[in-house]
């Protein structure tokens, strides 16, 4: 599926500009995990792994009240549209409502960076400056490590970077930061 297309998807489904512009950020994201984890990836792989990113969260809005089918909608939805491992990775990023367990890199890296991009946003949010360019690696991981900072935002989720990516948080905090920057202007950071 091409960009354009996963864009109309997510429009069709998103109302909501705050989840639009985390969909986005996660997006950008995978791009730059799927580089870094598959050196040799080709443009095919690395727009997979970003539509991934950006139709995470599709169905988020008409889960809302039945968190437990997030992801279970979103595969109903996109099994026609998708490759199988792209539904699987997005019903994998809820893997303890669905049941579908992360088993390949992109699955992790959609379940590890979902977290990461709500607290850089968070954390930008509360620095001086509001704006992602001026948020630096160490600024986010002492937020991380405040655990009443962004309560929502699940650390050992986040950490599942280090075991399942062999990612050691402070550099996965910095892919994540790097990738948000370069996009600021469409997170409106």
């Amino acid at each position: 599926m091409t960009r354009p297309d996963a864009l109309e998807i997510l429009k069709s489904y998103v109302s909501n500009p705050n989840l639009i512009k985390h969909m986005l950020a996660c997006e950008a994201i995978m791009i730059e995990l799927c580089k870094k984890l598959n050196p040799n990836a080709d443009e095919i792989m690395i727009n997979k792994w970003g539509v991934t990113g950006l139709l995470h969260d599709v169905d988020y809005e008409l889960t809302r009240e039945n968190p437990e089918k997030h992801g279970l909608m979103a595969e109903e939805k996109l099994k026609d549209k998708l490759d199988a491992d792209v539904v699987y990775a997005i019903k994998a990023h809820n893997f303890q409502k669905t049941g579908a367990t992360p088993k390949s890199l992109m699955d992790w890296s959609i379940y590890a960076c979902d977290e990461l991009s709500g607290l850089i946003v968070a954390a930008t949010l509360i620095h001086p400056d509001k704006k992602l360019a001026k948020v630096d690696a160490d600024f986010i991981l002492k937020r991380f490590n405040e655990p009443n900072f962004a309560k929502g935002a699940n650390r050992e989720q986040i950490k599942s970077c280090e075991t399942a990516l062999k990612i050691p948080l402070p550099e996965f905090v910095k892919i994540a930061l790097n990738s948000m920057q370069k996009i600021s202007a469409d997170l409106n950071l």
